[in-house]
């Protein structure tokens, strides 16, 4: 049996690499397509704005879908819509339609994000869920080490036609080698709690509606997905805006070309894979210290963020973004295992469903600082201000990292069952 879960990880950690491939192709081709259209960076950031807003709307369908449905299924259906829409980018001849196409790619990213982690869940299980994200971002940092710089190359030489032929062939694969992947149903063992056993067939056989509340107050009840959400909010609020004063000021202030926007998102995103190795370095360290080195990590990003704000060089943004990437990563992987290993399984689509709202939430209200800041000083001013932002958060966390773990998770779930009963 473990052989068999270890053949499905690996089929299915490949067709995510060959996904993550054709992703970094297509973002470099599409953001010179739209820089050439309009000549400003600021316009290219105002893309990444247009494609976060689907997903306020749907992410809490997406987790209810994700928990009442087969979610292999829809990973292969959404890896197959990509496949078919990716190439329409050929096909734009406005900045407009571009955004439309832009949209409906993260609106297919909402739904395929919760099915995502449920399916590894399913797969690996807790105790490999570290490990699992820890490969699955090392295939992520070695497609971005290939895909950007050949999709900047292709661009300069040949146009964006070439780079967005070859990231509709990669979803295709991924799609394919997703149909390959996983395990039979009923194999991934039993119920991880109390809640699971005592109300798999309430949570099923209930309305939208009533599973939403049901997963919105699970996740008001667990204390360690509470913080889960807190992040997702801060980190979404900062990022996004951090994304939008960083466009203007990569093409606007360095003036970089395709060759040098490919090599900046490169080595940002490829730094995965020294991320993996720090991971693996640490993982005894990770697990002992309940959150800690999480909010350790979110302490130097800030530091970069205020950094950027007071050089204009190439070559050191290329070394804030070394570091940058690194540490992002590195949080990355922990914070998507911790999510795994905390959240219960019957309900792991839903509470993801729900962190997207937040996170999503937290980028709307990201978009509106930078937006204020923007126009009232310069994009410098977001940089510093959402620096600050983070390095308190992260403080905070630091604070009071492991208190929310006082209580386990089943314990959470057993108290909720009683209040239940009593009602």
């Amino acid at each position: 049996m473990q052989n068999k879960i270890n053949i499905s990880f690996n089929i299915y950690l490949v067709g995510q690499g060959v996904s993550n491939l054709g992703d970094s192709i297509r973002f470099i081709a599409v953001t010179m397509l739209i820089f050439r259209f309009t000549g400003s960076g600021m316009t290219a950031a105002f893309g990444i704005m247009l494609s976060s807003l689907p997903s306020i709307i749907a992410s809490p369908f997406a987790g209810v879908l994700g928990d009442r449905t087969n979610e292999k299924k829809v990973l292969v259906l959404v890896d197959l819509v990509r496949f078919l829409t990716v190439p329409l980018f050929l096909y734009a001849d406005k900045i407009g339609q571009i955004y439309l196409l832009l949209v409906l790619l993260s609106l297919f990213d909402v739904f395929y994000g919760p099915c995502r982690r449920k399916f590894i869940r399913n797969i690996t299980g807790k105790k490999g869920a570290l490990k699992a994200n820890s490969y699955l971002a090392g295939a992520s940092g070695l497609a971005y080490f290939i895909g950007p710089l050949t999709s900047g190359f292709l661009t300069d030489r040949f146009g964006p036609a070439p780079a967005i032929l070859i990231a509709s062939l990669c979803c295709i694969i991924s799609c394919f080698l997703t149909f390959l992947s996983g395990i039979a149903p009923g194999k991934t063992g039993k119920s991880d709690s109390a809640f699971a056993s005592s109300h798999n067939s309430y949570v099923y056989q209930s309305n939208v509606a009533a599973e939403l509340k049901e997963g919105l107050r699970y996740c008001f009840l667990t204390p360690p997905v509470r913080m889960l959400l807190m992040i997702g909010f801060i980190m979404g609020f900062s990022t996004i805006s951090v994304n939008m004063a960083f466009y203007p000021y990569v093409f606007d202030v360095l003036k970089v070309t395709a060759k040098g926007w490919s090599l900046m998102i490169t080595l940002y995103y490829g730094t995965s894979l020294i991320a993996v190795l720090l991971v693996k370095r640490l993982e005894r360290f990770i697990k002992d210290t309940d959150g800690k080195i999480l909010f350790a990590g979110l302490m130097i990003v800030p530091v970069i963020w205020i950094l950027y704000a007071f050089t204009a060089r190439f070559t050191a943004v290329l070394v804030l973004q070394f570091i940058e990437g690194s540490v992002i990563s590195m949080c990355g992987i922990i914070l998507s295992a911790r999510f795994q290993v905390i959240t219960d399984k019957e309900l792991m689509a839903r509470v993801s469903g729900t962190n997207d709202i937040f996170a999503n939430t937290g980028k709307l209200a990201g978009m509106g600082c930078a937006a204020i800041l923007t126009k009232s000083f310069s994009f410098y001013s977001v940089f510093i201000f959402n620096g600050v932002l983070l390095f308190l958060f992260a403080v905070y966390g630091q604070i009071n990292a492991g208190r929310s773990h006082k209580l386990g998770l089943a314990d959470v779930c057993s108290m909720r069952l009683q209040h239940k009963n009593h009602q």
